[in-house]
């Protein structure tokens, strides 16, 4: 004990030696003005990155859709229509114009929010989006809040046990959670719990403006396949990232000073681990954006996951483009975010 006491470094206002000591004194108002600076140019070069990977993100997606075996002109008139019939209904649909020429005017409308019409149903699909976006995010919001509620605290504690029974049998559950596909953790929920026990409805929707507590109620089973999956990789990846803070030099002295185990945990490994802990949060949020297009169809929720899957069935070109893009930008402001966020938390990220 004496020769932990001799070698390890001396806490400076309550921190281990080289962890940023808070000393009380006022910060130098040129040293804060210069980190303000460098958070300000990073958050400056992530916005500029943003709007050219944005564009190419949809000419990709443009692309593919274009590619699509089949199109509108044969979801219209069916397999068996004429060559000739197809190049008329092509042509009213202006898709008869050069790729690019196309493409173009399909991106020049989008900025401006505009995303056409619906081949099927003649709807703007701003419209159908706008009624549809709702539905997702809620799913989203309520999946990504209640993982990390649940599973950061169970990952921690697997961590902080690691190698004993207690975080061996964790790492088995989770491994068993990752195992096991959404679709068919929701099929299993729907038979045991709508249909044979009935505690919760089999389909059905009522808005959250309309009557919150229906909606919180149909909700439950939809989302919980997708905390299920999503907490298994959340314990895992936090659990790994924390038993590296928990056992590096810098925790190691915090405990030799005597701080409670508590603080040690939190304070010190947590904040060291958060990287990680963010970078799995926008990984988990782009899991379950995913996930929402075989839950919404499962469930028959009127979403964008489901909305896409019947637009596709139907060869709606103007939809699936507009969805897929929403779906493209969505994802790519959770990175443009954790980016932020991880360049605020951790400086060493900045110049990436």
């Amino acid at each position: 004990m004496h020769a932990i006491e001799k070698t390890a470094p001396r806490l400076v206002g309550g921190e281990p030696a080289g962890a940023a000591p808070e000393t009380g004194q006022p910060e130098d108002p040129a040293e804060s003005k210069g980190s303000s600076r460098k958070i300000g140019r990073f958050v400056l070069r992530r916005l500029l990155l943003f709007i050219p990977t944005a564009i190419g993100a949809g000419f990709l997606t443009f692309l593919l859709v274009k590619i699509i075996p089949g199109g509108p002109a044969y979801a219209r008139l069916g397999e068996d229509a004429t060559p000739q019939a197809i190049a008329v209904v092509e042509k009213q649909l202006g898709l008869d114009r050069p790729f690019f020429e196309q493409f173009f005017s399909w991106l020049g409308r989008a900025v401006t929010g505009d995303l056409g019409e619906s081949f099927q149903t003649g709807q703007p699909v701003m419209d159908l989006v706008k009624n549809a976006l709702p539905v997702t995010i809620e799913l989203v919001l309520i999946g990504i809040v209640a993982t990390v509620l649940i599973a950061i605290p169970i990952g921690v504690f697997t961590a902080k046990r690691a190698g004993r029974p207690s975080a061996n049998f964790v790492k088995s559950v989770s491994g068993l959670g990752l195992a096991v596909p959404d679709f068919f953790l929701a099929l299993l929920l729907i038979d045991l719990f709508a249909v044979w026990l009935g505690w919760f409805p089999r389909l059905g929707y009522p808005r959250f403006t309309e009557d919150p507590l229906g909606n919180l109620y149909h909700i439950v089973l939809p989302v919980v396949p997708m905390i299920l999956g999503g907490s298994a990789i959340v314990i895992r990846q936090v659990s790994a990232a924390m038993i590296d803070a928990l056992a590096s030099d810098h925790t190691r002295t915090a405990r030799a000073m005597g701080i409670p185990e508590r603080v040690v945990v939190w304070k010190y490994a947590f904040r060291a681990a958060m990287p990680t802990v963010l970078n799995v949060v926008a990984l988990l949020a782009l899991g379950m954006l995913g996930a929402t297009l075989i839950i919404e169809k499962i469930f028959v929720l009127p979403g964008m996951g489901g909305t896409l899957v019947n637009g596709i069935a139907v060869r709606d070109y103007t939809l699936i483009l507009g969805i897929v893009l929403i779906y493209v930008v969505i994802a790519l402001l959770v990175n443009l975010i954790v980016d932020i966020i991880s360049g605020i938390v951790n400086p060493a990220t900045r110049g990436a």
